[in-house]
């Protein structure tokens, strides 16, 4: 992709594209085709109660990345943090700074609505993931547990006071 300019906005529907984006960039990440099951568990995660959705568009006005943040408790666990479900960025959008970007307005829009934390699911193989959430704050919590898709070692991580 050309060009670094994304416009970061919240929103509202428009989940046919995330959902698009997600797989896309799920299938990327871990380098195997694109799956069903991914594609159904985006789908899942969508219709799950909405605290914010902030995409980034490029300057044509196509998605290029999202973050989707759901209600407390919507990630498995009981919490009272709100969850940041999925966070996505086209890989010919990567290297921008986007993700971080994104990662600031969820958490942004997520204190906006109320809540003082965030949490998040993030692979414990994933390097960069780890290190974009570290970077902003974000901490391990508790032990790792298997994906429920993959099996791989997942954790917890969150942000906020009293982490």
């Amino acid at each position: 992709m050309i060009g670094t300019t994304f416009v970061v906005r919240t929103a509202t529907g428009a989940d046919a594209a995330c959902v698009d984006l997600w797989v896309a960039a799920v299938a990327d990440r871990d380098g195997l085709p694109a799956s069903p099951a991914v594609r159904e568990r985006a789908r899942t995660k969508f219709a799950a109660d909405r605290v914010a959705l902030v995409v980034a568009d490029d300057p044509a006005g196509a998605p290029v990345g999202f973050a989707l943040v759901t209600a407390p408790g919507t990630g498995g666990t009981p919490s009272d943090a709100a969850y940041l479900s999925l966070l996505a960025v086209a890989p010919t959008a990567q290297g921008h700074g986007l993700g971080r970007r994104l990662l600031a307005a969820a958490v942004a829009a997520a204190a906006e609505a109320g809540h003082a934390q965030c949490e998040l699911h993030v692979l414990d193989d994933n390097a960069p993931a780890l290190a974009l959430y570290a970077s902003a704050g974000f901490r391990p919590v508790g032990d790792s547990f298997p994906h429920a898709l993959s099996g791989r070692p997942t954790r917890v991580w969150r942000t906020g006071a009293d982490r």
